[in-house]
Formats: structure tokens, sequence, C-alpha cells
């Protein structure tokens, strides 16, 4: 089965990174450093271990386009990040998916829902309700997802906690997308990073919905809450609905495929209940494009 990353994020860069371009941060992963300008090659470079992508970025806020979430002042202005993706997908376009990205709220929204999906190819849609500011089950969100649910679009929701001071959680917890897959039954919809850290919140709405599931990336760097979050997916009979993902560039797909294997030492070692190995092994080569529909 092919291994399939349902969540990248796109290159803050076509090529060369100028010295003082170059940016990092360190609240992500708890202190660790992650660096947050690459190019397209480094993309290609990261992208080796896996088969498929999903790569995409996160729209701005109509009120505030001057600053977003990720770096992109490596491309012109005129492109945004849903002509970024479309770029990225050229370096391997059997491989590379690209994904759109929209604010609700946007005057433009349609529009733009049109050319992404019309003329740049794009596949799936990413949404940060906590980033973007806006309320998953207002008015104005809901005309996109019936939208998205007609054209049988698949949602990668960012999903759980984030260190932005400005950003709303509630817009992020998974009983919110609980509410949305109720409105929604026939949207595909996955929560990213098992919603950390409310896994056990996130299992009870990729269980409850069979439109639902969740990936697993952005969790090995905290390791028991990493062990935690599985163990519980496992012990409610939902590892199935797992995806593969890496949240590039904050960690690697290669990473992620290592400390997945390396849960059964970690049980071990801590004197924990194991996650049995063949459900990992079923979430590494889960043909999650295949689930989605997404050609």
């Amino acid at each position: 089965m092919p291994i399939v990353d349902v969540h990248t994020h796109l290159p803050s860069h076509r090529e060369h990174i100028p010295p003082e371009e170059v940016r990092t941060e360190s609240t992500m992963r708890s202190g660790q450093v992650v660096r947050l300008t690459n190019t397209i090659q480094d993309y290609v470079d990261a992208m080796e271990p896996v088969d498929k992508t999903f790569a995409f970025g996160i729209a701005k806020r109509p009120w505030r386009m001057r600053s977003g979430v990720l770096d992109d002042r490596g491309w012109p202005d005129e492109m945004n990040q849903n002509d970024i993706a479309a770029e990225t997908a050229k370096a391997n376009p059997a491989k590379f998916i690209p994904g759109m990205s929209l604010h609700p709220m946007a005057p433009d929204m349609n529009d733009e829902y049109d050319r992404a999906v019309g003329d740049l190819g794009c596949k799936v849609i990413k949404l940060g309700p906590n980033y973007q500011d806006f309320d998953p089950t207002g008015p104005e969100a809901f005309r996109l997802f019936a939208r998205l649910e007609h054209d049988g679009i698949p949602i990668i929701f960012h999903s759980g906690t984030s260190p932005q001071t400005d950003g709303p959680l509630t817009y992020a917890h998974p009983f919110t997308f609980d509410r949305v897959a109720m409105a929604f039954p026939g949207l595909k919809m996955v929560l990213a990073h098992l919603s950390h850290p409310w896994q056990a919140d996130s299992l009870s709405v990729v269980r409850k919905h069979p439109n639902v599931w969740a990936d697993m990336s952005a969790q090995f760097y905290r390791p028991y809450s990493f062990w935690q979050g599985m163990r519980l997916f496992y012990e409610w009979g939902v590892t199935g609905k797992i995806f593969f993902g890496s949240d590039w560039p904050v960690t690697m797909p290669q990473d992620n495929i290592d400390e997945l294997r390396g849960l059964e030492k970690f049980a071990k070692d801590h004197h924990l209940p194991a996650i049995p190995s063949e459900e990992i092994e079923g979430i590494i080569n889960r043909d999650a494009a295949s689930i989605l529909e997404v050609e």
C-alpha cells in the first residue's frame, strides 16, 4: 500500500533563501527549534520516504492580509497560498497533490474556490479555524462546507491546541467539528494531530461519524502524549481511522515513520501497554488518498 502524507505545508521560498530571511521558531515543538524557511527542493527531499502528499497553506484573515500563519516571503506578491500549492505540485505531479485554503469570510471566497479547483487543480482543502479566526459552525463556514460536500472535496482541519494567542481554542476543539459532521454527513473531514491534547475527545468524534478521520502528525516529540493518544484510539477500536501525516516542516515524514514504529519500544521501556505493530503498520501504509476519494 502507498504511504500517503496527508499533512504537509508549503515551502516558504521557490529556490534561494537569503540569509536574512531564514526564520526559526521554538514554541511548536515545546522548545525545540524548527526551521520554517525552506525551498521546493527541500520539500522534494523531505518527501522521499512517502508515495503521495497533500500540500497546502493556510489562507490569511481578510482583515489582516499582511501577516499569516505560514511564511511565504520567498514567493511573488501576486501568488497566494493556492498558487504556491499548485506550483509546488509541479515538482512531481504524480506524487504531490495540491490543496487549497480559503477563508469563509473573504468577499471573493467563491471566486477563489472556482479558481483553485478549476484552474489550479486543487483536490483537498486545509482550514485552521483558530488560526484564521472564523467560527466553524457559523453561516459563512457552513456555506463553504455545503460546496465542499457537494463537490466531494475533503477538509483537513487543524484540530487541537496552538500557541497563537489570538486564535480561539474553541474553534479547534474536536467537539466543535462534531457539530459540523452532524450538519454535513457527506463531508469528508480529517482532524489533524489527533486533536492534541484532546485525543480522547477526538476519538469520540472519529468513532461516531463515518465521514471523520484523524491524522497523527505533530505528535512524536511529546512521547508520552503520543503513546497515550495512540493507545486510547486503539482501546476504542479506531486506529483504523488514523491517517499518516508529518506536519512538514515542523517534522519530517521519515521521523514520523520511525517514531511510530518506536512506540512498541517506548511502551516496553516504560512498562506501558503496547499498541500492536500491525495497527502501526496499518497507519503508515493506509491509502488515505483512495479512502478520501482524492484522484
